[in-house]
């Protein structure tokens, strides 16, 4: 299978229709079966080590199970699975209609939309948070959510891209603090698999800063700042777009990046979106090289 081409389609797939409904992702198939198996195990460290290594074996599975189809369908099949671990459209969209809000004082709708982008609570934060939360937002899924994947594709082909996943799935629902050892493992695993997409991704923000804003300033503040935040990972690709962009990211009473800087306006946001989109086309473009003139994927 030529797997240059499975790339192409997903990406086309991405930029015509967005994300799939929710009954036909299998990001969220992989989610639904994490419920159905938690329920059965008790909440112990061990069990949540079997909880990860089951559910990540079972989706590379599954990816593995897409490369046997062959021709035009194969392909097709490849290809849907593929963008369903990454997300192009859903992250710039989303981050747009923030910018639009705050840029226009509707600060009650932003309010309503920020969490479809951040973590945080949003109803306490000051204008400036919020627009500091959205570009941390964009700069950290820039990772999870496109680079990762695309990364983990190229060297394991679908069951490498499904595989990491299913395992930043697994962080996002059991690897928060209130869920103790048992989702220990599972932040582990995905402290592992972004630990060098995180630190590639300063690569990637530096050059297309180039064209957005200062790659100079990306880099010393991506070395400088990236150890500020509690995650080993978040902090590289966080630290780099404030430098980029010349403004401070500030959560509060947990850290604060760029400090030499103000914090973000509206328009920053804007420029946030140019930067990650055009990240997204270099890494896309490299990685087509990669699978075309290398014997990459390894797996297949």
């Amino acid at each position: 299978m030529n797997w240059e081409i499975v790339l192409a389609l997903a990406i086309g797939m991405d930029l015509l229709f967005g994300e799939p409904r929710e009954m036909f992702h299998p990001v969220v198939w992989i989610g639904k079966l994490i419920d159905a198996v938690r329920i059965h195990l008790n909440k112990s460290k061990l069990s949540g080590c079997v909880l990860a290594l089951t559910i990540t074996s079972v989706a590379a599975l599954g990816g593995y199970l897409c490369t046997l189809m062959h021709g035009a369908i194969g392909m097709l099949v490849s290809a849907y699975v593929l963008k369903s671990t990454f997300s192009i459209t859903c992250l710039t969209d989303t981050a747009t209609r923030v910018y639009r809000h705050l840029e226009r004082d509707e600060l009650v709708s932003a309010k309503k939309e920020l969490p479809a982008l951040v973590g945080r609570e949003p109803e306490r934060l000051t204008k400036e948070e919020m627009c500091s939360a959205a570009i941390e937002s964009i700069a950290e899924n820039f990772v999870d959510g496109i680079l990762s994947p695309i990364f983990y594709f190229v060297l394991f082909g679908l069951p490498g891209a499904l595989g990491y996943k299913a395992i930043n799935t697994l962080d996002s629902m059991l690897g928060y603090k209130n869920q103790g050892d048992f989702g220990l493992a599972s932040a582990r695993l995905d402290d592992v698999v972004n630990y060098m997409p995180a630190r590639l991704s300063v690569l990637f923000i530096t050059m297309a800063s180039a064209f957005h804003g200062s790659p100079l300033s990306a880099l010393r503040v991506s070395r400088r700042d990236h150890d500020q935040t509690a995650s080993p990972n978040s902090g590289w690709p966080m630290a780099a777009i404030a430098g980029a962009l010349g403004v401070s990211l500030k959560k509060p009473f947990c850290y604060v990046l760029g400090d030499e800087f103000a914090l973000p306006e509206p328009q920053q946001i804007k420029k946030a979106v140019q930067i990650m989109r055009t990240s997204s086309i270099i890494i896309i473009a490299s990685a087509l090289f990669m699978l075309y003139y290398t014997k990459l994927p390894l797996v297949m």
